[in-house]
């Protein structure tokens, strides 16, 4: 991506690093996010939604055009997640701290279990993890020297 193109970017969206964009190729489009090459630059995963659409192959040249994403990306907090959060303050505490990608990650590996049962131990996993990273960054308390 040239560097003007780039930098347009970065002071359109306000970011420096990661830049969320949409990409379209022939009409289809794909939510993705531009990743710092070096030097000013980005790079684009040109990633299999847009491959097909842009009917390429690898070592093709291909147009895309690319639009600043402006809605959120964060996905909506499954109600078993929320429900179990209230009653454990540490853990919604550690869960609200976690980035927005680990969290993202954390609620689509929770939605893909189907079964109640495969819910409620991914459920019970979930607290454990987010209880052991409370209890590890719990702030330490200064030693009062005499």
């Amino acid at each position: 991506m040239p560097d003007e193109v780039g930098r347009a970017l970065e002071k359109e969206s306000g970011k420096r690093k990661h830049i969320p964009v949409v990409a379209i190729a022939n009409g289809r489009s794909a939510r993705t996010t531009l990743t710092p090459a070096g030097g000013g630059r980005y790079r684009l995963q040109f990633n299999s939604t847009l491959r097909k659409a842009a009917r390429a192959d690898v070592g093709d040249l291909v147009g895309v055009e690319l639009r600043l994403d402006r809605q959120s990306r964060a996905l909506p907090v499954p109600e078993e997640i929320s429900e179990a959060l209230k009653s454990h303050p540490k853990a919604r505490r550690a869960f609200a701290q976690m980035g927005p990608g680990t969290r993202r990650q954390v609620i689509l590996y929770f939605d893909k279990a189907k079964s109640p049962a495969v819910r409620q131990k991914r459920l019970a996993r979930l607290l454990e993890v987010l209880l052991e990273r409370a209890l590890l960054s719990a702030p330490r308390r200064k030693r009062r020297t005499r």
